[in-house]
Order: C-alpha cells, then structure tokens, then sequence
C-alpha cells in the first residue's frame, strides 16, 4: 500500500478533487493506496510515497523531497495525473 498526499494550499476543495482523480488512476493500476487531502503545513513530519499537487506549490514545498512530488498543472485534468502518478510510481519503483 503506498501513501499519497494530495495538496492544495487551504488543504480543502481542490485537493478533494486531486484525490478523486488520483484514487481513480491508482485503481485502474490496480495500486492499493491509502490517500490524504492536506494543505502543505499538514504533512511536516508525514510519511508518504508521494504528494500531487499543482505548480503554483512548488515555492511551498522546497524542503520536501522533490524527487516524491509530481506536479500537475490543474487538478481537474484527469489524464494528466494518471499519467504523471503513473510514471512516478514506476520511477520510484512502487509499482
């Protein structure tokens, strides 16, 4: 089981949606997965696989491994997150 944190600045609406989105790429993978919405001071001192988040969080998460983040350009493009978490999760092996 990985553990995925989708991010939006407030940790609110949109990253609901990254979650759907990501949840949805990740069963049609046959990923088991265990999925978080959070805003970016909620997940200092969490362990996850990885974070989706957009671009415009980039500058927020300097400090986090970039190598486990895959940004997107808007949560709403459902084929650019399964393919971008898609590919992460092979790069890093956890598929």
């Amino acid at each position: 089981m990985i553990k995925v944190f989708t991010l939006c600045p407030q940790g609110l609406g949109s990253s609901m949606i990254a979650k759907i989105n990501v949840q949805k790429a990740l069963d049609a993978l046959g990923v088991e997965s265990d999925i978080e919405c959070s805003g970016v001071a909620s997940i200092v001192g969490q362990k996850y696989d990885i974070i989706v988040t957009i671009e415009e969080m980039r500058s927020s998460l300097e400090r986090a491994d970039q190598n486990r983040i895959v940004y997107i350009s808007n949560f709403f493009k459902k084929d650019e997150i399964a393919q971008k978490v898609e590919a992460k999760l092979r790069e890093l092996k956890l598929i």
